[in-house]
């Protein structure tokens, strides 16, 4: 069986690359900042309990950032459900820009538009 060269095959029906690109990045620098404050949180805090609660704060973090990491891998592998899982990558988006800053901020921007377009996408 050969090739034509004039052969074109459809793309991939139901998927859009940007939504889960954007979400994934974001999600992975929300993972970033988590992983540095776990780390340098209870170095750099050593007065009292603080440098626990740094620790806590940073695992919190972390979870945020794996949760959107996880959205947008479900976002790809799954397109039909991309009204829930955009919602909830535009849910845990803000609650890390909220909470932590969200990923250098731009973590979070980009978390918000990839789960807002994953949302609105046909």
């Amino acid at each position: 069986m050969t090739r034509d060269a004039s052969t074109t095959y459809p793309a991939r029906a139901g998927y859009a690359p940007w939504p889960y690109v954007l979400s994934l990045i974001g999600g992975a620098l929300i993972l970033i900042e988590g992983i540095i404050v776990a780390v340098a949180g209870p170095i750099l805090a050593t007065a009292g309990d603080l440098g626990f609660g740094a620790l806590v704060f940073g695992i919190v973090v972390v979870i945020l950032g794996l949760i959107i990491i996880w959205a947008a891998y479900s976002l790809r592998a799954n397109p039909t459900r991309h009204v829930g899982y955009g919602a909830v990558i535009v849910i845990f988006s803000v609650l890390a820009l909220v909470l932590a800053g969200g990923g250098f901020i731009i973590g979070s921007l980009l978390g918000i538009i990839g789960g807002a377009w994953a949302i609105i996408r046909a």
